[in-house]
């Protein structure tokens, strides 16, 4: 049996195109995001993010570097006998600097149209955050935003890169820490394809180096060659494709979850994430996915700054994100079912 999940590898080796850029592409999302700040401190202050509760430590850390206090609105979901509506509490009294939106695993879930209207009209910066929406054909919101950002390494097997719009004037280097990364995923592609030979564990050890540099550094550093050549070579076509089969397939035959939201025609999910009814329901599913080497994260580690009385520590509590990318196909997705429903 081989392993589902966990960190892409690298599936070509050579640039083969030229890399003249046709837009700004940085290292990372949370490169995106300080840059994006950066741009908008050069014509005004901000005082204040307001955030989604549901959210990554990385989209935190350039606000809190920043100095930007940082205000969340709740997010939490309705419950049916089939399916989860996330549902996104807003309070529009306070004044709000910069109104951060997102939209989540590709599913039709964002905020509404109106409410987004509503805080541009109140002066707010609408950043929108459209790395799960990325393949997402038709995306209403990209017509209200005064920036954006979609992290492409969570689509692909590039080493770095997340497209910015909005930012015009900025100067980019070089990222210094890109050869761990990029030796982890060539020696996982090997051991993917059958090298006994290789220790997991050193390629494990490459990916963690790689994302302790990451945590640490990434201010105004740019895409590298390789990253931007396989993605603008990639059939993005046959990817939304792929996802949507093997997502269409557990929505179908999964039993004794809960969905994020429905499987509509302009969906492309970077995962599936289902919910369980607790946490230890929860934890031991993923512990025999592990078992059968199936890796499925968790979105996401519970920031510190999260209010404890916020219902969005529910969905903390209770996610698992289930794979669903281009790498498998239906007997991979089959094999994923079988165990759930099983357990």
């Amino acid at each position: 049996m081989r392993e589902i999940g966990s960190e892409f590898w690298l599936e070509r080796e050579s640039k083969t195109l030229s890399c003249n850029r046709d837009g700004i592409y940085v290292l990372s999302g949370r490169t995106a995001i300080d840059l994006i700040i950066q741009d908008i401190l050069k014509t005004r202050k901000i005082r204040n993010v307001y955030m989604p509760a549901w959210c990554c430590d990385s989209m935190l850390a350039p606000f809190v570097a920043h100095g930007t206090q940082i205000k969340f609105y709740d997010i939490c979901h309705t419950e049916s006998t089939e399916s989860t509506e996330i549902i996104c509490h807003t309070d529009g009294t306070d004044y709000t600097d910069v109104f951060y939106v997102t939209n989540y695993f590709g599913y039709e879930n964002a905020l509404p149209i109106e409410t987004v209207k509503k805080f541009k009209e109140q002066g707010a910066t609408i950043l929108y955050d459209r790395t799960h929406s990325f393949l997402m054909e038709n995306d209403p919101y990209l017509a209200l935003d005064d920036y954006s950002f979609a992290s492409i390494r969570k689509w692909m097997g590039v080493i770095g890169g997340a497209v910015v719009k909005g930012v015009h004037d900025c100067n980019l280097m070089p990222y210094p820490f890109l050869a761990c990364k990029e030796e982890a995923m060539r020696v996982k592609k090997a051991f993917i394809e059958g090298d006994t030979s290789i220790d997991k564990q050193d390629f494990l050890n490459l990916y963690s180096e790689f994302g302790h540099h990451l945590a640490e550094d990434y201010q105004n550093y740019e895409m590298d060659d390789l990253s931007y050549a396989i993605f603008k070579t990639e059939d993005l076509s046959a990817i939304r494709l792929k996802r949507r089969e093997n997502a269409h397939f557990l929505h179908e035959n999964l039993q004794g979850v809960k969905f994020i939201g429905e499987l509509t025609e302009n969906v492309v999910p970077l995962f599936v994430p289902v919910f369980f009814e607790t946490t230890e329901q929860r934890n031991a599913v993923r512990k025999k996915l592990i078992e059968a080497q199936i890796y499925c994260p968790i979105h996401w580690p519970k920031p510190e700054l999260i209010p404890a009385d916020f219902e969005a520590n529910k969905i903390y509590d209770t996610e698992l994100s289930l794979i669903c990318d281009q790498r498998y196909d239906l007997t991979d997705m089959e094999r994923m079912v079988t165990l759930i429903n099983s357990i």
